[in-house]
């Protein structure tokens, strides 16, 4: 686990850590450089890491960096995930090559991407190795973590999502195992008809609201929450259309997901958070360990619970007719 410190322009900063530096010496020596992301869930039934390389060119970094064999290792090297019992090895998963995971658009090749995956079972109670193993140099690279176990959502109780016209609304979850913060995210799913015809333009709507973080290792925890607002956050995200006619995606179409993070995952978040300032004293975390120090990335773990909700009207909640006739998201044609 180590810490390094690098002056840079923002931009230069992202395109580092994206796997390449476009301000070099052109004279060095090259070296290997590895950049690896792997975040196990035990939950997954398909687990990615995705391994690629730094780069020199001396040519333009952005051109360079679309070109996939400039940062794709292919097949030579080996990927695979070592299974820890009370510090005695119990198996070697072995990750292959895939190229049939799509990738979105953007600065670096991404069609196809190189990724490396399992189909393994993992056990939340072990603890797990990787290991990159160079074949053409003899470079090895190992990280380690534990998983975040699982845990519950304990409050709000009711299947109702009367939060949504509650001034507070109280959160509580037992600790999972093995986490030190949480993401707390509020999802709304909808769907979007055409208004003369009822075809269905949109049957998939979803807005994702990242409520709040939440730093605690206590065995429950429990936070007050101003849920209420994911009207407004709705109101943001979508456009009157007065072609277009909305409805929940069912009566459950509220769900509250909890994400468990570990250490290293935590710490890595937390040091490439988003930064304001044009010029940085930079910080890079990585928990890669290689003997050249050459190797940089994140191996951790994260795990999810969740409840799902139903925004209907009830006696004491009128969270639906708040969001049909509300101030707020009255106009957006939610029927």
């Amino acid at each position: 686990m180590k810490i390094k410190r690098y002056l840079f322009l923002t931009f230069t900063a992202t395109l580092w850590l994206s796997g390449c530096k476009p301000e070099f010496n052109q004279n060095a020596d090259y070296k290997d450089i590895t950049i690896s992301y792997g975040i196990l869930n035990p939950k997954d039934t398909v687990h990615y890491i995705k391994v690629y390389k730094a780069f020199l060119t001396d040519g333009n970094a952005i051109v360079a960096a679309r070109n996939l064999d400039n940062i794709s290792y292919y097949d030579s090297i080996e990927v695979f995930v070592e299974e820890y019992e009370n510090e005695r090895l119990t198996r070697s998963i072995p990750f292959y090559m895939t190229t049939a995971v799509p990738k979105d658009s953007g600065i670096f090749a991404y069609d196809p991407q190189v990724i490396y995956y399992s189909t393994a079972t993992l056990n939340e109670k072990n603890v797990y190795k990787l290991k990159i193993f160079n074949k053409t140099n003899g470079k090895e690279i190992t990280a380690t973590t534990p998983l975040v176990g699982k845990f519950s959502i304990s409050q709000p109780f009711s299947d109702i999502a009367s939060f949504l016209t509650s001034s507070t609304a109280t959160l509580k979850f037992g600790k999972a195992p093995n986490a030190v913060a949480y993401d707390v995210y509020l999802k709304f799913y909808y769907i979007e008809l055409d208004k003369f015809t009822g075809d269905t333009i949109n049957n998939n709507g979803e807005i994702v609201w990242r409520v709040t973080r939440i730093r605690s290792e206590q065995p429950t925890i429990e936070v007050s929450l101003v849920l209420k607002q994911l009207y407004q956050i709705i109101a943001n995200r979508l456009r009157y259309d007065e072609n277009i006619v909305r409805h929940t995606k069912g009566a459950d179409c509220i769900t509250l997901e909890v994400w468990g993070a570990e250490r290293n995952y935590m710490i890595y978040l937390d040091v490439n958070e988003p930064s304001s300032s044009l010029v940085q004293d930079r910080v890079f975390y990585t928990n890669m360990v290689s003997e050249d120090k050459s190797a940089y990335g994140i191996f951790s773990s994260r795990n999810m619970a969740k409840r799902r909700y139903k925004l209907i009207n009830s006696p004491n909640n009128a969270a639906l007719d708040s969001l049909r006739f509300g101030s707020i998201t009255g106009h957006l044609g939610f029927q």
